[in-house]
């Protein structure tokens, strides 16, 4: 099965409901910018340092993202909150170190995982997430940063022959990233990948990428291998064999063939947020990429990212949350619930049974067999699928 692109669609949409606001995706910067201010300002409550609330009421409030891992499936959202189950149905909250927003959740197996949000937040499990640590945050993500970014700025210097061009972008991001020092913890991470239990990965707002290869005991900062000059935001994160996705703003969509040593750009052709690419098998053995976004928005690629395809744009144009294949299936899924499902690698879409899934504006889901768990502003929820293709 191919894992699921995390979407941050959901994560935008948290910071909305949070803020008493109708806040549509494609606001990111407005909203990463009010956060920051927000915690920036006095006498704020500092959320990352306080453990999560102990509630009844978890498996109600606003999750973001649900993964298999753990007793089975494991849930994060608002305040820090972690919840697991055995089915799907019935949920525990399980002991969270910090009370920032959580937005997404990935297990390479059932014991190791590791969950990322607010704050620049990553937790980590080793035990089916009984017990979770924070192995990184804001603050230390920022001093990374700084440090790269300091360093671009010698070697600009340094270089021969020299170049104008080159040494105002590196002093015009050692600038942003000693803004950010000084505005402290507060660029969100929005997607977590791992492609074993030491190889990962988390990516989000402002560029920021960052990668381990120890199982997260260090963390170091990547985003400078990017060609993102303007610092979109990340959304989505996948992987498929050698190869890692990143869906960004203005219909960006970053590709590494080599684990993120180096990375090309991607352009659709579209102005507004992707948030996920779901790489699927080619007849050939080539791979086919779909990378989905706000709106309905939905585009095709049969050679790694090189061209796009648009794809037509389903009736209700509702913003697609989250994708994953599964037996040569492809399964979307919209922000109200709508379900689509594609058999010859997202060339067309079918929509899956007569109505939408009950539950309030989705955030993400997972499926494994005929039980599809997902999030959203309703909580968690199974959904048993009959007569699946």
């Amino acid at each position: 099965m191919t894992n699921a692109p995390r979407s941050t669609a959901a994560a935008l949409l948290a910071m909305g409901v949070l803020t008493g606001t109708a806040l549509q995706p494609a606001n990111a910067a407005t909203t990463a910018a009010a956060t920051a201010a927000t915690i920036a300002a006095p006498n704020t409550l500092d959320l990352m340092e306080r453990p999560a609330p102990l509630t009844a009421h978890g498996v109600r409030r606003l999750l973001l993202d649900v993964a298999p891992g753990g007793p089975g499936f494991v849930a994060v959202g608002e305040m820090g909150q972690l919840l697991a189950s055995s089915d799907g149905k019935t949920w525990q909250q399980q002991t969270s170190p910090t009370s920032v927003m959580l937005t997404a959740v990935y297990f390479p197996e059932r014991t190791k995982g590791w969950a990322v949000g607010h704050d620049g937040v990553i937790l980590a499990t080793t035990d089916g997430g009984r017990r979770w640590e924070r192995q990184f945050d804001g603050r230390r993500a920022n001093a990374a940063v700084l440090a790269v970014a300091q360093q671009e700025v010698a070697d600009a210097e340094a270089a021969t022959p020299r170049n104008e061009e080159r040494i105002a972008q590196a002093q015009d991001q050692l600038a942003s990233a000693q803004d950010a020092s000084k505005a402290g913890p507060s660029r969100p991470l929005l997607a977590v990948r791992f492609v074993d239990t030491l190889r990962g990965f988390a990516a989000g707002a402002f560029g920021q990428l960052f990668a381990t290869d120890n199982g997260g005991a260090d963390w170091r900062y990547i985003g400078n291998r990017l060609p993102n000059p303007e610092g979109l935001h990340l959304n989505g994160l996948s992987s498929y064999g050698e190869a890692l996705y990143l869906a960004a703003e203005q219909g960006v969509v970053f590709v590494s063939t080599n684990q993120g040593k180096s990375w090309q750009r991607s352009e659709t052709g579209y102005a507004g947020n992707l948030y996920g690419v779901l790489p699927m098998a080619g007849a050939d053995g080539n791979q086919i990429l779909l990378a989905y976004g706000f709106k309905g928005h939905l585009f095709r690629s049969l050679d790694q990212g090189a061209h796009w395809s648009a794809l037509p744009r389903e009736s209700s144009r509702k913003t697609w949350v989250q994708a994953q294949a599964q037996e040569g299936t492809a399964w979307l899924l919209t922000e109200d619930g709508r379900l689509f499902t594609s058999r010859d690698r997202g060339e067309t879409l079918t929509p899956f049974g007569t109505s939408p899934l009950a539950i309030r504006r989705f955030a993400g889901f997972t499926l494994q067999g005929n039980r599809l768990v997902a999030g959203g502003l309703g909580g968690a929820s199974l959904h048993v699928l009959d007569n699946r293709p």
